[in-house]
């Protein structure tokens, strides 16, 4: 993937992309995320008359120049649950957090998966005929981080995506068979925060209880009828009056404890910010070519696609994580540059 940023005006942000196909695309992004114009010379308009590639590569593009003038112009452009930023905030937010408090926001899940093998009564009322496992039912739920608005619109990638911070995520989660000792990792948590944020560490909120982690809504019920249409059953949501930084998105399992399950959600979100760049035809920060079930819809897209691997399959043979058609700076905020061109 390349783009060159062009203008700005009332309207929005104009790039040029060039997906990995090498077709070109002229495209307009409103600030808040809208596409209001897009013309390309290597598909045919009417998506029904493209072929399957072709319908990725258009949607790449489009997903690519959203995410191109978040990264360069600094403006809200990508849908909340599918920001790297937030997602990353989620999972620094949920990975250190003592069991006590996981159990608070994590407990509802714990239940109702332990009430499906029998040994506890459900939170969760299922809507008719939909069943708890398998069938395609998913469970959701939302995460509100502490860190919102001001500094996830502005700081989120020199806080969230400093690399030693995210080897640390990782290891807490046993990405590259570390063990799982999220505590032992707390202080650093802590004052790696500091240092990205020019914050003293004494000031900062105790990020085993919890206080980064703002709020989580109840249980969202997601699934597919029969004709293939998805149906979500909302669970309550706290009363903060702005979007959420994640959304879990998990298949039942059996934890053997809330330290388990707190574990596998905080690695689900790291599959998921795997999956937000390369469903945008690039490759992830190296912490995230991890393999597991991430977003849902990313999912469905690595199994039915050839033109994917199958990254949500932990015993699958990778052939490509896309570094190839991965632009220079993909990852660098840079909001105060205002005429970038990526070379790949």
């Amino acid at each position: 993937m390349r783009a060159v940023l062009g203008g700005e005006d009332d309207g929005g942000v104009g790039l040029r992309v060039i997906d990995n196909n090498e077709v070109s695309h002229g495209i307009s992004v409103n600030f808040d995320g809208e596409i209001t114009y897009h013309e390309q010379d290597g598909y045919p308009d009417d998506p029904s008359e493209r072929t399957r590639a072709g319908n990725i590569h258009v949607n790449q593009a489009r997903r690519f120049a959203k995410y191109w003038v978040y990264r360069k112009r600094g403006y809200d452009t990508i849908p909340p649950t599918e920001n790297p930023d937030r997602i990353i905030a989620a999972a620094i937010a949920l990975t250190p957090l003592e069991p006590e408090t996981a159990e608070t926001h994590l407990g509802d899940f714990y239940q109702h998966f332990q009430s499906i093998n029998g040994t506890a009564d459900s939170p969760v009322e299922m809507p008719e005929g939909v069943p708890e496992q398998g069938g395609g039912t998913v469970y959701q739920k939302d995460i509100y981080v502490g860190l919102e608005d001001e500094t996830l619109g502005t700081i989120a990638a020199d806080l969230l995506a400093d690399p030693k911070l995210m080897e640390l995520v990782g290891k807490s989660v046993g990405v590259g068979g570390e063990s799982l000792v999220g505590a032992e990792y707390v202080p650093t948590f802590k004052e790696l925060i500091a240092e990205a944020s020019d914050r003293d560490s004494d000031s900062l909120p105790s990020l085993s209880e919890g206080l980064l982690l703002e709020a989580t809504s109840g249980i969202h019920v997601h699934w597919d009828d029969p004709p293939g249409e998805y149906h979500t059953q909302w669970g309550d949501q706290p009363d903060l009056g702005r979007d959420p930084a994640a959304r879990i998105e998990i298949f039942p399992f059996e934890p053997d404890s809330i330290t388990e399950l707190q574990a596998q959600v905080a690695r689900h979100l790291l599959c998921q910010i795997r999956d937000c760049y390369l469903t945008m035809g690039i490759a992830p920060p190296e912490q995230f070519r991890i393999l597991g079930h991430g977003r849902h819809e990313a999912t469905g897209l690595y199994a039915s696609y050839d033109i994917y691997d199958e990254y949500f399959d932990p015993n699958a043979e990778i052939d490509t994580w896309y570094v190839e058609n991965t632009p220079e700076g993909a990852y660098e905020h840079e909001p105060a540059n205002k005429n970038v061109q990526t070379k790949a």
